[in-house]
This record gives C-alpha cells, structure tokens and sequence, in this order.
C-alpha cells in the first residue's frame, strides 16, 4: 500500500488525541521530528515509540477502527487490518495512524502557543 493510501485511511480512522493508549509526550516526540521536515528521523522516532505506544495500549483503539472501517468497506481496511494484525506495532497502519497523532498534536500546541499571544 502506497504512502499517500495509508495517510488517507489513516485519516479516515476514528482514533483521536482522546483515544486509550495516547501517550502525549510519546507523540510529542514524533512531532518534533515531524515540524523539522525530515523524514527519515521521523520514519525512525516512530519506529521508536511504536513499542511505546503499543504497551500504552493504543494498539486496541486502532484495531477498534479497523475493523469498523473494514466492515464499512474503507478503502483499504481490511489489507490494513491483516497487516495489523500480523505485525502489530510494527504494521504500516500503526505507524501512519502515529504520524496523523504527532501532527495533530504538533497542530493543536501551534494553536494553543498562538492563541496564548493574543
């Protein structure tokens, strides 16, 4: 599955900064990866956090999402899902649902540093 299809599920799933499992200091290193633009220092900090996140048990919201996004017929889902669940923390899914949560936190710290200047 290309880049650009996991991102666009990725999206798609129900799994917010809200969701069991998020560990915000964990994703705030992702988005400090993601704000500096390299990709390969992020592809690797999320490798990193993956596990972190996993024993966190964000590995359950996702999967949650999955499924209901299989059986709604998601484009993608169910591939996504059977990587999921062969390779748990290290499936595509997981880390492109890891990025969307970095760079919506890395959002709402701009909004909040922002509205605090006002």
């Amino acid at each position: 599955m290309t880049d650009n299809r996991l991102s666009r599920l990725a999206q798609a799933l129900e799994v917010g900064l809200g969701a069991r499992g998020v560990c915000s200091a964990c994703l705030s290193v992702v988005a400090m990866e993601v704000d500096r633009g390299d990709e390969r220092s992020v592809a690797r900090s999320v490798r990193v956090i993956a596990a972190n996140l996993w024993a966190e048990g964000l590995g359950g919201p996702v999967e949650d999402a999955l499924r209901g996004a299989a059986r709604r017929g998601v484009a993608d889902a169910a591939e996504a899902l059977r990587d999921f669940e062969d390779r748990g923390p290290r499936s595509d899914i997981f880390h492109a649902v890891i990025r969307r949560l970095a760079r919506q936190l890395s959002e709402e710290v701009q909004r909040a540093r922002l509205a605090s200047l006002n």
